[in-house]
């Protein structure tokens, strides 16, 4: 069997039906996402999903239950590549505003700090405009 490139965490956060999704302001082209990230080496899923989830929205996720995992294959600059996801689902505080903006200030391979603009869209509608096959286990909620 072929080893994924990397292993990703994607959480799906919750509220009356409404899934948390972002974009960037700043990179008008990139799709619409979910919270998530790359777990480190030697790092728990479970941890990575709340250290990720943390670092991209600015606020702790409560309890994260695992969903499953799917495979996901690009191309990118002409080179297949395979990525594991490991999928939660959470609620998030009461507190979580309608809209928010929040800066990724340690972006994986370095850089500068990316600007996630958060909003709550219909679970249904993120089925339709989830990008990068994020939208993989939605039917699981």
């Amino acid at each position: 069997m072929i080893q994924p490139d990397a292993a990703k965490v994607l959480i799906y956060a919750l509220r009356d039906r409404h899934l948390l999704v972002f974009d960037e302001p700043d990179f008008p082209a990139v799709q619409l996402q979910v919270p998530g990230g790359t777990v480190e080496l030697g790092e728990d899923i479970a941890t990575a999903a709340a250290r990720e989830f943390e670092e991209e929205t600015g606020f702790a996720p409560d309890e994260l239950h695992p969903l499953g995992v799917h495979d996901y294959r690009f191309e990118k600059e002409g080179r297949e590549h395979h990525h594991r996801r490991h999928y939660f689902r959470c609620h998030i505080s009461e507190t979580a505003p309608a809209t928010w903006l929040h800066y990724e200030m340690t972006p994986f391979g370095g850089g500068d700090p990316i600007g996630f603009r958060f909003f709550w869209l219909p679970i249904e509608d993120a089925r339709q405009r989830l990008g990068y096959g994020m939208q993989a286990l939605l039917e699981h909620l």
